[in-house]
């Protein structure tokens, strides 16, 4: 189930990108609402989607209920590969930077790939960012593990949001 405080700092944030216009081009916060039916998730993405229907969060997107289906082609198992997904296995989230972002179905953890320069799909470097949807939008899309997952400096627009709203630790 996805925690409350995941609630309480969406909102935070979406006064904050009303705030300034320069945020609100590049970010987005929408409001949540009822799931449509046929939305495909796990259980804490589509929990995730009552509160906010997906979310641009400066490099961290999140898909929203009508684009999500359209996205699972990332998670589709390729030959020769170093990483071997799987739609059976894996869901996709989202993206950082152009990398997808995927929960693993067996436990919700969220994974991603660190950006080490190579296209995400040649790369080896995947690894957990977090242990459920929730933590990973309260930990890297919304707070201090931000600059680590998206590899952006102290002067990136979002993270400057987060300041704002003291999210960066």
């Amino acid at each position: 189930m996805i925690s409350p405080e995941v609630a309480q700092i969406l909102s935070v944030a979406r006064e904050a990108v009303r705030l300034e216009p320069e945020w609100s081009m590049m970010n987005s916060v929408p409001e949540g609402g009822r799931v449509p039916l046929g939305t495909e998730g796990p259980i804490e993405y589509l929990e995730f989607l009552t509160i906010a229907n997906g979310g641009i969060f400066g490099r961290v997107v999140i898909f929203d209920a009508k684009t999500v289906g359209k996205m699972q082609f990332y998670a589709d198992e390729a030959e020769g590969v170093p990483i071997h997904l799987g739609r059976n296995e894996w869901f996709c989230l989202g993206k950082v930077n152009d990398d997808p972002v995927f929960v693993k179905r067996s436990d919700g953890s969220v994974w991603g790939f660190r950006d080490e320069g190579v296209i995400w799909w040649q790369s080896d470097a995947f690894e957990c960012w977090a242990e459920s949807v929730g933590d990973f939008v309260l930990d890297c899309a919304l707070g201090a593990d931000y600059r680590r997952v998206a590899g952006v400096s102290e002067s990136d627009q979002w993270w400057r949001l987060l300041g704002r709203i003291g999210r960066t630790g």
